[in-house]
């Protein structure tokens, strides 16, 4: 694997050196266009396979250099062929730093890529990176850019007649404001998140939507409610076979007996989850 990245940088930088040294007449633009791209998406498909199998850093400094092969301004003859590609490699790193947790970068790449989807008129993509970035940023305490990323998807959702994208930012918004401690704000958009998962029945957001509210009732200290949202919440995550959110569930009702002073029940809960997160291997949750 290692012989073939390193044939691919190699043939990068000997193709820029080759045509910074000949330069461009007229009749070879369209012969260096085509070489080019053909570089690139050879580039692309490594970095991708790269990152697929763990080796992210080494994914990232692939497209980093096809980035710079791609930026000779000869190519800006072709801006839409141009503009794909940049989309194609932005969206490969995005992943990567992601994966990696380099939120910073993550960020920037992102930023990128969001510009692109927005200027070719790809009102899908925008709004699912919308989403992406505001959820980076909430885990960053960057609330002002997450909320703001949160309306902005709301609204290109809403364009598109998305509904489960839809959903899911009123939820993310939800959750933002919950952490803000603003939670009349917080119900009503989880209120909104509900509403539509049980119009278009997915079952799956409607389960998280439960949790969620269940979540800002315990804020209050209004434990039983909380615990009705719960349990509502654990009975969807069983049905679809959530085990990752059953767990969260028996979690969550714990912490809300535990409130209520039931103790014994509350540990009940507590054992079934740490079951579950030995069971999944989710090594985080086991802990907590």
């Amino acid at each position: 694997m290692l012989g073939i990245q390193t044939g691919v940088q190699a043939f990068i930088s000997t193709f820029t050196e080759h045509w910074q040294v000949t330069g461009l007449t007229e009749e070879s633009v369209m012969n260096y266009l085509e070489e080019v791209m053909q570089a690139i998406c050879i580039a692309l498909l490594v970095a991708n396979f790269l990152l697929n199998i763990g080796r992210t850093l080494k994914a990232i400094e692939l497209c980093n250099e096809s980035l710079l092969l791609l930026s000779n301004k000869v190519l800006s003859v072709q801006k839409p062929l141009q503009q794909r590609m940049y989309r194609k490699i932005y969206h490969t790193m995005f992943k990567a730093y992601c994966r990696v947790s380099d939120h910073s970068n993550a960020i920037a790449c992102g930023r990128k890529l969001l510009n692109i989807h927005h200027e070719c008129c790809d009102a899908g993509q925008e709004g699912v990176l919308s989403i992406a970035l505001a959820q980076i940023y909430q885990s960053q305490s960057m609330y002002a850019e997450a909320k703001e990323l949160y309306g902005r998807a709301i609204l290109v959702m809403q364009k598109t007649s998305d509904r489960r994208g839809e959903a899911i930012a009123f939820g993310g918004l939800g959750n933002l404001f919950t952490l803000l401690g603003e939670y009349v704000k917080a119900e009503k958009y989880h209120e909104k998140a509900l509403a539509i998962s049980v119009e278009i029945g997915d079952r799956a957001i409607e389960g998280k939507c439960y949790g969620n509210l269940g979540n800002v009732f315990h804020s209050l200290c209004e434990y039983i409610k909380a615990k009705e949202y719960y349990e509502k919440a654990l009975a969807i995550s069983m049905e679809i076979g959530d085990r990752a959110n059953e767990g969260t569930c028996y979690g969550n009702l714990g912490n809300v007996l535990e409130s209520l002073g039931e103790y014994v029940k509350a540990k009940e809960y507590y054992e079934k989850a740490l079951a579950i997160s030995m069971e999944i291997g989710d090594r985080a949750k086991e802990g907590t």
